[in-house]
């Protein structure tokens, strides 16, 4: 009887290849970051942790700073990205309150924490990756704010609600909740938290019904 030998794997392509080192090198940094900050992480610790040489890691993002801001932009991305199958045919007050849910109940994930950090080295020692933070900001506000926009339209939020100043209030509130939790993560009970946030954002938001 013949017996067949299992096939090698494909190789991978050149692109393949350059996407996973991209890949692992990002996840190194986020890995290294959330532990240290970026100011303590060194592009040669970002090789190692990765399998990768200094020299590629340097040549693939030109500096430290430039892999920050990659790693920002990537953040951003994959959040945006995890969140999206779960708002599908959802809008206004309903996505807002599920977007609100995943972001705080994501808090404790790595890549959170090395968020939280980059923001803080932004406002002290790494002003540098000010502008990138100032603008992942701005695009939460953005998104929370099309969405409040969204049920405005859709007559289940109120008419007098200021678009702009909730979904700073709202930021404001995520941040804060994150922070404690990734300060302490006994900080608060975060399955009664979420309802009670969702029941504020109704509080707050919510158009009351007409009466009869």
């Amino acid at each position: 009887m013949n017996v067949q030998e299992n096939p090698l794997p494909p190789r991978r392509t050149q692109r393949e290849r350059r996407e996973l080192s991209h890949d692992r090198m990002l996840e190194a940094a986020t890995t290294l970051i959330a532990r240290q900050g970026s100011s303590r992480t060194t592009l040669s610790e970002i090789g190692e942790a990765s399998g990768y040489t200094h020299g590629l890691v340097s040549h693939r993002f030109g500096s430290k700073a430039d892999l920050v801001r990659t790693l920002i932009d990537r953040l951003q991305t994959h959040f945006t990205k995890s969140l999206l199958p779960s708002l599908a045919g959802k809008q206004g007050l309903g996505a807002l309150k599920l977007a609100c849910e995943t972001y705080l109940r994501a808090a404790a994930r790595s890549e959170r924490a090395a968020l939280y950090v980059l923001l803080g080295e932004a406002l002290g020692p790494v002003p540098e990756i000010r502008p990138e933070i100032a603008k992942a900001d701005e695009n939460f506000r953005r998104a929370v704010r099309e969405q409040i926009e969204s049920g405005i339209r859709a007559g289940e939020i109120r008419a007098a609600v200021d678009p702009a100043a909730q979904a700073a209030l709202i930021l404001a509130t995520l941040r804060g909740l994150v922070i404690q939790r990734l300060l302490n993560r006994d900080s608060f009970d975060l399955d009664r938290v979420c309802r009670d946030l969702k029941s504020n954002l109704d509080l707050t938001l919510k158009r009351s019904a007409r009466k009869k």
